[in-house]
């Protein structure tokens, strides 16, 4: 047996046994559903009973397979839990950048309808921009991709979401997040540029209630989610230390295993191991070094 050909076996085999014995079997998503919204601290006025959040949940289990989505119910899943965590006299709207074909709007504005939130859904409609000069991240060839038109985003949210509660702002980040000025809640970027990334968090930070949430889906780009614990950005542009990033390199677990870095050999070579998606940071939260013993300086 060639090399080639027992790597590919290894590839289908592997495969095959992720799908079938890991979380992402359909047979684990009532109780992956009821694991992550078990919270003591979600408000009693949403009336979250556990029939409530099994409904909620195969709900965005299953939009997120009729719907292209970049993302996993179960990251979606935790962001509700953050929102139905929080008191509804809390202010703030929910806004998402990056929404490509709408899978994780159509969920979070499901969310929206329960708390009362509007959902924003900021987006080009026209796919990634052109990457801006010292991107890292970005390549040339990705201009344009991930574009879901308007008009297919509001089909998608009106027919699995509650597009009652949205608003969608067409453009270039740079063009629409300078006009923002409403309390926000909870913030998901999905962006995948630094030039994005550092415009979103730039218009947004400023707009987070007290308690407000950033989450971001590219977790295992550590260059990426480094912004979270600059200190020169933060200092420059807020005046503050940096608030870090639970779930850097890793995303929040979320029923996975994963042991990193991103990318290795393949997850596929290790079937039992996946990343999970979204890491998250709060407004109040640091990530700040400050010990420097006098024998370093």
């Amino acid at each position: 047996m060639t090399v080639k050909v027992y790597r590919a076996l290894r590839v289908f085999i592997g495969g095959l046994f992720y799908r079938i014995l890991t979380p992402p079997s359909v047979l684990m998503v009532p109780m992956t559903i009821l694991i992550i919204l078990h919270s003591s601290n979600i408000h009693k006025s949403y009336r979250m009973s556990t029939l409530r959040k099994l409904k909620l949940g195969l709900k965005m289990f299953f939009n997120t397979h009729r719907i292209p989505t970049g993302s996993s119910y179960r990251a979606h899943l935790a962001m509700a839990l953050k929102i139905l965590e929080t008191p509804p006299d809390v202010p703030g709207d929910i806004i998402e950048c990056g929404t490509w074909k709408g899978g994780s709007a159509a969920n979070i504005s499901l969310v929206c309808k329960i708390v009362g939130r509007k959902l924003k859904v900021y987006d080009s409609f026209e796919g990634l921009p052109k990457p801006e000069p010292g991107e890292r991240i970005a390549q040339p060839s990705a201009e344009g991709a991930y574009r879901g038109t308007l008009e297919e985003v509001k089909s998608n949210i009106k027919r699995y979401g509650a597009i009652e509660y949205c608003e969608f702002v067409k453009g270039w980040f740079e063009d629409t997040l300078p006009k923002l000025n409403s309390p926000l809640l909870l913030a998901y970027l999905d962006v995948d540029f630094e030039a994005s990334l550092h415009t979103c968090v730039k218009y947004i930070w400023p707009n987070l209630v007290d308690c407000g949430y950033v989450f971001t889906d590219e977790s295992l780009l550590l260059d990426y989610v480094a912004l979270f614990y600059s200190e020169k950005w933060w200092r420059k542009y807020f005046d503050k230390t940096p608030p870090g990033l639970i779930g850097a390199g890793a995303g929040l677990p979320l029923g996975h295993y994963y042991i990193g870095p991103w990318p290795a050999v393949g997850w596929y070579f290790k079937p039992f191991q996946a990343p999970a998606s979204v890491s998250y940071t709060q407004k109040t939260m640091s990530g700040y070094w400050s010990y420097y013993p006098n024998d370093d300086i």
